[in-house]
């Protein structure tokens, strides 16, 4: 490159000799013109004559186009005690030496160092970062704004320029109403609701961003809108009139469920110190002969107190009052009778109470404490806060109480018509379907006669029928002062009349117990033993089939037994209505009244109403969320220094690989480079050029290879995604799938004449 300011010399100047020659010597003396220029010709072509240089020093003055025997001069000049370099590198390294230098002492002078005069890439490892460092690390959080989807284009207000959300790495935003700022650190884009959404991740933030703010970046020196905030939730305001779990405490972590959002978690921070009444509910025996759509779990409401010490009453008989109040007994003990109300109806203290089914009903007239007459029992407050809505009753799987799943599955065809519907209609009727049914038959035929094949005046039902693990959606309720009691009933199953069995067994084995698992090889049926009778010989037993055992071998214990008779026990419990659950109240303090939250997850709706729940997913407490501003991640450690190694909670180790200060390798001045150039042969020169007074140098072998694999992807880093170490916030059991997002980690770099190449880095 020519010196600033100076006019480039002109290389061959022998074709204007003969303009210097006056006209009579062109004309009269040719040869002397000829002799004159064929010498300057000589002289500024041949490089070792003075014309030649001397009409390019400027240009040897240049390294760029400085000749080959100069390179040695500059290389003396300007890398002194660096290594030698081929004459092809010299020039290059020369003109950018001054980077070097003024990199003097840092990470990045060493790596220029190696590429410069190794052509190697090196890794430099700090030991001070894994100096063990008790109480130094600081628990942090992260701020996003989970944005309005929309197409992920944006206008200048020309409309003629566009903009798209990775011209928005590292650049200031500024909310349009809130007035906040914030920089941003990177761009996610993720699945919700089967919609692309953006989030952008924060730093350096200054104020808060309000819902449906327009973030406002300057670009290019305009200011460009990328879109609308959408708010994250914020805050939750709990229900204190919803019946809530007792025995929670301040600092308990809760997740947030909505139809909507996921991910959210709030921290317990208040709870309510009275005491209330909540029906813990345990199923003791999932029975068998269940369907999950049919099920109902029957729960008394109201309580009659009084003394019942030969347990006069019978399940499922009704009840009623002087004012015509109804319900059905649910349960009994010696002192209490469980009812379940019917809507609307409840029994007062000061009205006569009976039974209603029976042949001769018996009837309880409160005590009148004047005359000394009547009957001497209490009524309880009537009470349906627990378990809540039915699914058989409301249809809906979702939120209402059902059967969570079923074991020893088995799948049945049965004709599931009702009688009730056709009592009224003669035997030769000339349609069964028409009035005074109240409903058709299920098969294709009609009309019904007496002649219509049973095939095709009934359609069968698949039904898939098995023992209860349990039920979900079980509400606990609250401000109980009683016991309840509950029924587990499949009324479908019920109307087909199926016992357990009796079998008897010969020879009889005492290795027989109750609880023992039974198979039927040839039939493939397979049974628990409910009961023994010895002195009978046989075994009581629940088949996991609605036909049961027949009189075929049996295994038990790996061991073969015949059955040579079978028979129903009548005095069992029906399929379909021989599951048992026990239900308690339990007295307790510890509701949950206040929250905060901790993750803001995504999707939430502003105002809408969601349940907090544990890891398993029992509901806690119910609230109003408020999704009006900026979302706030899991909290994290902003350094790990202050980790020692150790197991995880969940049985996998975790190494934090820190170290104990040892004043030589761990300490806060030194450093090591990883690279496969021997350390010897490069120590003494980088100490001398770019090695900083005052630390100390380590060498290590390290071997790096570059690759590329497709397409080379943007600046990107690992998300973490573990809610329990915190990272981006994605918690709990809710994932959500992330596509490809722009990333910067606030990282300048600068290329001048290298190709710069970033693969997994």
């Amino acid at each position: 490159m020519p010196v600033s300011n100076t006019k480039e010399v002109e290389k061959q100047i022998s074709f204007k000799i003969a303009q210097q020659f006056p006209a009579i010597y062109r004309e009269n003396n040719d040869e002397l013109v000829s002799l004159v220029t064929d010498y300057y010709k000589f002289l500024e072509t041949t490089p070792n004559q003075s014309i030649y240089n001397a009409r390019r020093m400027f240009e040897y003055r240049d390294i760029t186009t400085t000749l080959s025997s100069m390179i040695l001069f500059f290389q003396k000049k300007f890398l002194a005690d660096l290594p030698l370099l081929e004459d092809t590198s010299v020039r290059l390294v020369v003109k950018n030496i001054l980077d070097l230098y003024r990199r003097k002492g840092s990470a990045s002078s060493v790596i220029l160092f190696f590429r410069m005069f190794y052509q190697e890439d090196v890794e430099i490892f700090n030991p001070s970062k894994y100096i063990l460092k008790p109480s130094s690390s600081k628990w942090q959080t992260g701020n996003y704004l989970q944005m309005i989807p929309n197409n992920g284009l944006f206008y200048d207000s020309t409309g003629e320029t566009s903009y798209e959300y990775f011209d928005l790495l590292n650049k200031t935003i500024i909310g349009s109403t809130s007035k906040a700022q914030a920089a941003v650190d990177k761009i996610n884009f993720i699945l919700l609701n089967n919609t692309l959404t953006p989030i952008l991740y924060l730093t350096a933030l200054k104020g808060t961003f309000k819902r449906f703010d327009d973030i406002v970046a300057r670009v290019d020196g305009k200011d460009i809108s990328f879109g609308v905030l959408n708010g994250s939730a914020s805050d939750v305001i709990i229900d204190l009139d919803f019946g809530g779990t007792t025995g929670n405490e301040v600092g308990d972590e809760v997740y947030i469920k909505s139809s909507f959002g996921v991910g959210g978690v709030a921290l317990v921070t208040d709870t309510e110190d009275k005491f209330t009444g909540i029906v813990d509910y345990t199923l003791t025996d999932g029975g068998f002969g269940y369907t999950i759509a049919n099920t109902r779990l029957e729960v008394s409401n109201q309580v009659v107190i009084l003394n019942n010490p030969d347990l006069s009453f019978v399940e499922l008989e009704r009840l009623t009052d002087t004012n015509g109040n109804e319900g059905t007994v649910i349960g009994q003990n010696s002192s209490a009778v469980g009812v379940k109300m019917d809507v609307g109806d409840s029994f007062d203290i000061t009205r006569n109470i009976s039974t209603l089914d029976r042949d001769v009903n018996v009837t309880f007239i409160p005590y009148n404490t004047n005359t000394g007459e009547g009957d001497i029992f209490t009524i309880s407050a009537k009470n349906d806060t627990s378990p809540g809505p039915l699914y058989p009753d409301t249809g809906n799987a979702n939120t209402s109480v059902k059967v969570e799943s079923l074991s020893n599955i088995e799948t049945i065809a049965l004709i599931t018509d009702p009688i009730a519907p056709f009592l009224g209609v003669t035997l030769n009727a000339s349609n069964y379907n028409a009035a005074p049914a109240t409903q058709p038959m299920s098969g294709s035929a009609d009309p019904v006669v007496l002649g219509t094949a049973l095939e095709d005046a009934f359609a069968l039902e698949t039904l898939q029928i098995g023992t209860i693990n349990d039920f979900e959606n079980i509400d606990p309720g609250a401000d109980y002062l009683n016991d309840v009691f509950t029924l587990i009933r499949d009324e479908v199953m019920i109307a087909f009349d199926r016992y357990e069995q009796r079998l008897v067994i010969n020879p009889f084995s005492a290795a027989f117990s109750v609880g023992d698992d039974i198979t039927q090889p040839s039939t493939g049926v397979a049974g628990i033993i409910t009961a023994i009778n010895v002195d009978r010989g046989f075994i009581q037993v629940r088949p996991y089939a609605y036909y049961g055992f027949k009189t075929a071998d049996i295994s038990h214990e790996g061991t073969a037994y015949t059955v040579i008779a079978t028979e129903r026990d009548y005095e069992s419990e029906l399929l379909g209505a021989n599951a048992e659950m026990q239900s308690r109240t339990q007295f307790a303090t510890g509701r949950i009244s206040e929250v905060k939250v901790t993750n803001s997850g995504f999707g939430y709706l502003n105002e809408e109403i969601v349940y907090l729940t544990n890891l398993a997913g029992a509901v806690l407490a119910k609230g109003q969320l408020f999704a009006d501003n900026q979302g706030i991640t899991a909290g994290f450690w902003g350094s790990e220094t202050s980790h020692i190694n150790g197991y995880k909670t969940d049985g996998t180790y975790y190494d934090s690989q820190n170290r104990i200060h040892d004043s030589d390798f761990y300490q806060e001045y030194s450093y090591q480079i990883k690279s496969t150039v021997d350390f010897d042969s490069y120590k003494d020169t980088l100490k001398q050029n770019v090695h900083l007074a005052g630390t100390r140098i380590f060498g290590a072998f390290a071997y790096k290879k570059k690759q590329v694999v497709g397409v080379t992807a943007k600046f990107g880093r690992t998300i973490k995604n573990d809610p329990l170490i915190g990272g981006d916030p994605i918690v709990g059991p809710n994932q959500l799938p992330i596509v490809p997002r722009y990333s910067s980690d606030r990282t300048t770099i600068t290329v001048d004449s290298v190709n710069l190449k970033v693969d997994t880095v």
